[in-house]
C-alpha cells in the first residue's frame, strides 16, 4: 500500500531471553568479558534491552555472589566491548534493583567498586525518573 511504511526485517533473529545458564556463564566471564565466546557475547548484547520482568525471573535461585559477578560482566563489557553501550538499560542496574527488592542490597564497597569501573552515570541505581 502506498504511504504505509514497512520496517525492514532485522535479520529475522529473535531477541535473546535471559536464562540462568547465560547469567552463570557471564558471571564466570566477569573478570575479562572479551574472553567470553562470541556466541555468548552476542546473546549478552541481545539481552541488554530485555524487560525487567524477564531479568527478575532469571535472577531467581542465583546466589548474590554470582549476580554481583554478572553485574560486573556488563559493567566491564560496556567499557571494553563494542555493542554493549547501554546507559540506563545496563543489566547491572536490574541486578541492583532485584537484590534491593529482596532485602539483599549490595554492600557500599561493592557499589563503590562498580562505580569505579564505569563512566555510566546510571550505575548502580538506574534512571531516577524511571
Amino acid at each position: 500500500m502506498i504511504g504505509e511504511w514497512q520496517p525492514a526485517d532485522a535479520g529475522g533473529k529473535p531477541e535473546a531471553t535471559p536464562t540462568r545458564e547465560l547469567i552463570r556463564m557471564l558471571a564466570d566471564a566477569a573478570e575479562a568479558p572479551q574472553s567470553a565466546p562470541a556466541d555468548i557475547q552476542q546473546a549478552a548484547r541481545q539481552c541488554i534491552q530485555c524487560a525487567p520482568e524477564l531479568w527478575t525471573t532469571a535472577f531467581e535461585d542465583i546466589d548474590d555472589e554470582a549476580l554481583i559477578k554478572f553485574a560486573f560482566f556488563y559493567i566491564r563489557a560496556e567499557q571494553t566491548l563494542a555493542g554493549f553501550e547501554s546507559g540506563a538499560s545496563n543489566p547491572a542496574i536490574q541486578v541492583f534493583r532485584y537484590l534491593k527488592s529482596e532485602g539483599r542490597k549490595p554492600s557500599k564497597e561493592t557499589v563503590k567498586a562498580m562505580k569505579a569501573e564505569t563512566d555510566n552515570r546510571f550505575i548502580p541505581h538506574g534512571d531516577a525518573l524511571s
